[in-house]
């Protein structure tokens, strides 16, 4: 809830664009993360999904989820997973393009970009925490998803948007690291699922190759090209705030200086997951040489 917020200007307000103030009423921390119901919404929705899915999913498909991992399968712990991952996903790049491409002309200074308000962003970012609570939680039971990068990389996207709604922070940005490149993840849902269920792949190979030229399109666009563009206009604004010292006092520097930080890991492991895609790119064009063969690893 953002009702303690000082216009910027009439033509912000217009857009959603605000300041926060500080005052005697103003909301906590757990308020505004849980208070109006939407994070636990989502996350009771998408834990309800996901656990109805699983008996549906092994009567839909005995011999693809009926089979279970302790006997050699791979149950229908997976699919029930990137189905469920599917609506998050998609509503939160729906509402970061949306919001990226028509809802953003009034903020154009650092502060603003750092300090300003969006219930654009907030619903970007409400979406984003639950997901990544969830996806983290959920993500502890499987060995295909409990890596540690993977682990971390939830456990530093849910602080992020935490920080986002609760300071609240850098709402411009968010509404693109949290809400447009999603859009990249959409198609990766259908990867995905043919690569933990290849008997899906053979059967449907033109889904396959088509939500792997979309993502991998996709992935390129959002997550290297822009995402490269946008990061440097984050470290732009967050190291030009830190040299000057005018931050307010409810954003101590070591919060822009974290947030630095953890955007320079998530570029990262855009850089590791580009040359896995390049890699997956050769894999496929030399299987297609070989006459359509692929090498399991």
């Amino acid at each position: 809830r953002l009702a303690f917020h000082r216009p910027l200007s009439s033509a912000s307000a217009a857009n959603g664009v605000h300041a926060p103030t500080r005052g005697t009423m103003a909301a906590t921390a757990f308020e505004l993360v849980w208070g109006d119901g939407v994070v636990p919404s989502w996350l009771v929705g998408l834990t309800l999904l996901f656990l109805l899915l699983m008996p549906i999913l092994r009567s839909m498909f005995p011999k693809t989820c009926g089979v279970a991992i302790k006997q050699g399968g791979k149950g229908a712990f997976l699919l029930a997973f990137e189905i469920t991952c599917a609506g998050p996903l998609a509503y939160c790049a729906y509402e970061g393009v949306v919001a990226w491409v028509y809802k953003l002309d009034d903020f154009t200074t650092p502060e603003q970009r750092l300090y300003g308000v969006s219930p654009f962003a907030v619903k970007v970012m409400q979406a984003n925490f639950a997901f990544q609570v969830w996806d983290f939680s959920v993500s502890l039971f499987h060995r295909e998803l409990n890596s540690p990068e993977m682990l971390t990389h939830h456990a530093l996207a849910a602080l992020m948007c935490y920080w986002g709604l609760t300071m609240p922070y850098m709402h411009y940005y968010a509404i693109y690291f949290m809400g447009v490149v999603e859009i990249s993840s959409v198609p990766l849902v259908l990867v995905d699922i043919c690569k933990y269920y290849p008997e899906l792949q053979r059967r449907f190979p033109a889904l396959d190759l088509g939500s792997k030229v979309c993502f991998g399109v996709l992935f390129v666009a959002v997550r290297d090209i822009v995402w490269v563009k946008t990061a440097i206009a984050v470290w732009t604004d967050g190291v030009g705030i830190l040299r000057a010292g005018n931050f307010p006092p409810q954003y101590p520097g070591w919060i822009t200086a974290s947030v630095l930080v953890a955007q320079l890991f998530f570029t990262c492991l855009q850089v590791v997951w580009t040359k896995q895609l390049f890699q997956g790119l050769a894999d496929l064009l030399r299987g297609d040489a070989d006459g359509g063969e692929k090498k399991e690893k």
